[in-house]
């Protein structure tokens, strides 16, 4: 998303960068050196003994006592766990140091490492198909241009038909505090086509829009058709339709209740990496990547004008 703003925003950001920012990922490197150093300790190790142990569990089927199964899975458990195990401490030690540092150029932000939004408000958003785990990784809460919201990245999953875990929902959760009152529920959904007819949510409703456009891209279910419309102007449908097209036409979908606004966006990518841990934190293009994404997620409420004390 670029323009004026951004890039008159992106300068301010440089200075900001080199004063806050770079001090706290050049001071990390002597991490990244210690877990990195941890990785290729277990990588050797691993590459040593994992061979072994294979052939081991390859005799055993060459004298007629077959291959366990669970020994195979334990020992490749191991070893993904083993290889994972750095990464991710690494990880859980500077995200909470830089990712703070980088939400307060935007705002006024408290940021939780691997947090998550209630799931109350999630599955009562009808936005999300049926889950039974959910993970999180980034975490914000706070304000932004005089809106409060939060901004999470946030997993969902559930078991296929051998217990493996298969993707509901991966990308980023924004709830928002809304500049209109309401007391009921409007959810917008992705078009579904001929699926259409077949979903129903309880206790609402499908109502009809007179922008045909949006009718083609959305589905949108009430309790109120009234307030339905009361929300969904045909300003703000246009506002949808250019977030929807600032990420890219990538599944974006809308839950109105309780005075509040939860966007659900598939991203499909891991957003916020600002650290490195094969390269060196100094990266300049990682930096410059979690600020784009920073700022097309702030640019929602701008798009949508929940800034504006004014009619939507």
């Amino acid at each position: 998303m670029q323009n004026d703003e951004y890039a008159t925003l992106k300068e301010e950001f440089e200075s900001y960068y080199n004063e806050n920012l770079r001090p706290i990922l050049k001071k990390n490197e002597w991490r990244r050196y210690y877990y990195l150093s941890a990785f290729v300790i277990l990588l050797i190790l691993v590459g040593a003994f994992y061979p072994y142990i294979l052939q081991n569990i390859w005799l055993g089927s060459a004298l007629g006592n077959g291959i366990d199964a669970g020994y195979l899975l334990a020992a490749s458990g191991f070893v993904v766990m083993i290889f994972g195990a750095p990464l991710l401490l690494y990880k859980s030690k500077v995200k909470p140091q830089i990712m703070p540092v980088f939400a307060k150029f935007f705002g006024t932000f408290s940021y939780i490492y691997q947090g998550q939004i209630a799931q109350n408000i999630l599955q009562a958003s009808h936005l999300f198909k049926p889950y039974n785990n959910l993970s999180g990784d980034d975490f914000f809460v706070g304000e932004y241009s005089d809106v409060k919201m939060i901004i999470a990245e946030q997993k969902m999953t559930k078991p296929d038909f051998r217990g493996n875990p298969i993707k509901v929902f991966s990308g980023i959760c924004v709830l928002l505090e809304m500049n209109k009152n309401f007391r009921g529920e409007t959810v917008v959904l992705q078009d579904r086509g001929v699926l259409n007819s077949l979903y129903k949510i309880p206790h609402l409703e499908n109502v009809r829009l007179e922008d045909s456009k949006f009718e083609k891209i959305f589905e949108v279910y009430s309790d109120s058709q009234i307030e339905a419309r009361y929300l969904l102007t045909t300003a703000f449908m246009e506002r949808i339709l250019k977030l929807r097209d600032l990420f890219g036409g990538r599944s974006i979908q809308f839950s109105f209740k309780e005075n509040t606004l939860l966007i659900a966006i598939d991203t499909r990518q891991n957003m916020f990496e600002a650290h490195s841990f094969f390269r060196s934190n100094i990266n300049k293009k990682k930096i410059d990547r979690v600020f784009e994404q920073f700022y097309t997620v702030f640019s929602i409420i701008k798009i949508l004008k929940l800034n504006q004390r004014i009619g939507m």
